[in-house]
């Protein structure tokens, strides 16, 4: 009888559910670690919620494994994403759904959908409903909305129980405090945090601010500044374990640039282009303290950035971006930013004056570089023929997942059935890329060699493998600081090229106003551009600039 007993304690589907849950912790001790925290929230949280599952599923054979489905299946998307973009997802992300399905085209929206037509057809065949299993949610409800309707409830709580709390390092939090714990944590620090926003607004108090005297047309030089930001722009020279047979480089760049090329520290791996965009633009990191997206804050209120400064130093601010306005609520912060004109290509702005135009190449999703680039050198010409100095800021989009060549680029030129699909595409796009590039910049140069030209990429561009793929295929050396957020830098100086070993993404922003100065700005501001730089310093200046842009 008691042999009896103690064999339903230990094989019963909830001690099962645990022990599974502990194994997979352990497994993934880089990320979890079986602190106070997790005991406290994670396990008692998750038993609690695969005991709610069970109530709601039809009793069979199968039930503890379906009720265990939706809850493994959070777990591996969290640390899939995770793993691919280093950096841990949150709530708030649900709101860059719409961006995913516009980027992943037919096929991949046809299997998202194949995928939620499965989900629904087991919802249906499975799924129950019983007072007694409603009843038993109300602790459930009430916990999970907690975050949402009384966030510094969730705070306080979360505080309380947990291991070790550290606002500026989400990754700690989860390996302290567990995955949904933390997750519902984050919802709850972005909503408490955002009410208050109005009381960063004083621009008087923001530290990048420009005396008065210095923001006048004549305190610019005159001299025209072409920012070009790169979409997913790997170098495949920095993996050091690449093929020697594979020569990815176009002999056209080589022989523009040789080793002038630096590095910039972005923001983000892997994707979400807007925070690069933020920080090269504000001058500030993307502390994502109010929004996983900072663009997402932007209202179209004037806010105190780049475009903004320019402006008032006499110059005609102009934005030309490869892809749709409607990503990453481009338009109101285009808008907020200060640019005086915004083009995108006319298929998705047809009704509004631009000079970009994708044409008759419906097959390619994505813009390529070459084209893009001599559309934009034709306007800049025209530009120039006004003698008014401008900012001609582009975002390229050609590199984007998942990579495809596109008819218009040319035939792929290295094939190596050991590379991964993605490596091997990004390879031979790089090599058209390239060439684009070294004709754009050839011609630039010839056409106003008295200006600035700076170009970085946004992020390296996401592999399948993630990090993996990078460690096997060398990417810098494995103890280089901030190496998978390192990025290639360019910068062209009145004609010349100029070298920055490491840099960041946010002080783009004061070399662009240093120049334009004539150097007064860093002799006022007193730049800093040592790497590498403790960023909380700029945090309140972050929340001021945040705050503008918020206003409505």
């Amino acid at each position: 009888m008691n042999l009896m007993r103690i064999r339903r304690l230990l094989l019963n589907r909830y001690t099962l559910f645990v022990a599974g849950l502990f194994c997979y912790l352990q497994l993934t001790d880089e990320l979890i670690e079986l602190t106070r925290g997790v005991w406290h929230m994670e396990i008692p949280l998750m038993l609690y919620l695969y005991f709610l599952l069970n109530g709601f599923i039809r009793p069979s054979p199968w039930q503890p494994v379906i009720a265990a489905v939706p809850l493994g299946a959070l777990y591996l998307i969290h640390d899939y994403y995770f793993l691919r973009f280093f950096r841990i997802p949150k709530i708030n992300d649900i709101s860059q759904i719409p961006e995913l399905i516009g980027v992943l085209g037919p096929t991949g929206n046809l299997i998202l959908l194949a995928i939620g037509g499965v989900l629904a057809y087991l919802l249906i065949l499975f799924v129950r409903f019983s007072g007694k299993a409603l009843l038993l949610t109300i602790p459930a409800v009430i916990l999970l909305a907690l975050p949402f309707v009384h966030p510094q409830g969730y705070i306080l709580l979360f505080t309380e129980l947990s291991y070790e709390l550290i606002h500026y390092a989400t990754v700690v939090n989860v390996e302290k405090n567990g995955r949904l714990a933390t997750a519902l944590y984050n919802e709850a620090k972005r909503r408490e945090t955002f009410s208050h926003i109005d009381q960063y607004r004083d621009i008087e108090k923001l530290a990048l601010r420009l005396p008065p005297e210095l923001e006048r047309p004549e305190k610019g030089n005159g001299r025209n500044v072409h920012m070009i930001v790169l979409e997913g722009f790997l170098d495949p020279t920095l993996l050091g374990e690449l093929p020697k047979k594979i020569q990815p480089v176009h002999p056209d760049f080589t022989a523009l640039l040789g080793n002038k090329q630096g590095f910039s520290v972005s923001p983000v791996f892997g994707g979400y282009t807007s925070q690069a965009e933020f920080e090269v633009l504000c001058g500030v990191p993307a502390f994502q303290e109010f929004d996983e997206i900072e663009f997402n804050v932007f209202s179209g209120a004037e806010t105190y950035c780049l475009p903004r400064i320019l402006h008032r130093l006499g110059y005609h601010t102009m934005a030309s971006n490869g892809f749709k306005p409607d990503f990453f609520n481009t338009i109101p912060a285009y808008q907020g930013l200060g640019f005086d004109a915004v083009y995108f290509s006319k298929e998705y702005t047809p009704s509004q004056e631009t000079y970009l135009s994708k044409g008759d190449d419906h097959e390619n999703k994505y813009f390529f570089d070459g084209k893009l680039f001599a559309q934009n050198l034709a306007f800049v010409k025209q530009r120039m023929a006004d003698k008014k100095p401008f900012l001609n800021y582009v975002l390229t989009v050609y590199g984007h997942f998942p990579f495809e060549y596109g008819n218009r680029v040319g035939p792929p030129l290295f094939r190596d059935t050991n590379l991964p699909w993605d490596l091997e595409r990004i390879v031979n796009q790089h090599y058209y890329r390239s060439k684009a590039l070294a004709d754009y910049l050839k011609q630039l140069l010839q056409l106003d060699p008295d200006s600035l030209i700076v170009l970085v990429s946004d992020h390296l561009p996401p592999l399948e493998g993630g990090f993996e793929t990078y460690d096997h295929y060398g990417y810098l050396q494995p103890d280089l600081q901030d190496r998978f957020h390192r990025n290639r830098f360019l910068v062209f100086r009145n004609g010349k090229p100029e070298t920055h070993k490491a840099f960041y993404h946010y002080n783009i922003y004061r070399l662009i106003l240093d120049y334009v100065t004539n150097h007064e700005y860093c002799r006022v501001k007193g730049c800093k551009f040592d790497y590498p730089l403790p960023k909380e310093a700029l945090r309140d200046d972050y929340r001021i600039l945040m705050g503008l842009a918020s206003r409505h």
